[in-house]
């Protein structure tokens, strides 16, 4: 168990893979408008880009911080991440080497309207972000390549960053303590610090 890095690895994974899904059924069952409002809603009479948001203006070439002042096709072109799921490159993770879950259907609920895709269990340790929590230098560094994670594709074919879902900031509360290294000993009775899964 040591710092808790696998079950923080398989909690973050499990969350961006689920926020894809869900953008992708939202994206599909909404209107323009409609998602717009949802992503930037009115509180207490005003809207407000969050950083994040605006992360994702400046990659989009979108100069503008008033969420008002965007046109019907800014706001289209910011709202919807058009994710192809035939090219969705993100898979859920689990900590067992379960050959049963290597290729599976999701989405067969009735709540899920009929969207159904073909996708796959990998094994915790495997995880991009294993590899982003034992090569990080230090916390920001960490969030810097956690948002920069390609997950998909576009139906245009540009890459869909882990920072256009909108989850670095939780994907950080998730592996904030798995980051630490746990000081253990050999059998010989050295010192030793072990840190994530690779």
């Amino acid at each position: 168990h040591l710092t808790g890095d696998i079950h923080a690895v398989t909690a973050a994974n499990n969350l961006l893979a689920a926020q894809m899904d869900a953008r992708i059924f939202h994206e599909l069952t909404q209107k323009d408008e409609a998602l717009y409002d949802r992503l930037v809603p009115k509180i207490k009479g005003e809207r407000k880009f969050s950083s994040i948001q605006l992360r994702r203006l400046k990659r989009l070439g979108i100069n503008k911080t008033d969420p008002d002042s965007l046109t019907s096709e800014e706001r289209t072109k910011f709202a919807r991440l058009d994710i192809d799921p035939t090219k969705i490159m993100w898979n859920r993770v689990v900590d067992i080497n379960d050959r049963y879950l290597r290729k599976i259907t999701i989405g067969q609920s009735p709540t899920e309207k009929g969207f159904t895709r073909e996708t796959a269990f990998d094994i915790a340790v495997a995880s991009e972000i294993m590899a982003i929590l034992a090569l990080g230098n230090d916390l920001e560094d960490i969030k810097e390549r956690l948002a920069n994670m390609v997950v998909a594709l576009d139906k245009r074919g540009n890459p869909v960053l882990a920072d256009d879902l909108g989850v670095t900031g939780a994907l950080m509360v998730l592996l904030r303590e798995a980051v630490e290294p746990t000081l253990m000993q050999s059998l010989e009775g050295t010192p030793v610090l072990v840190h994530t899964g690779p």
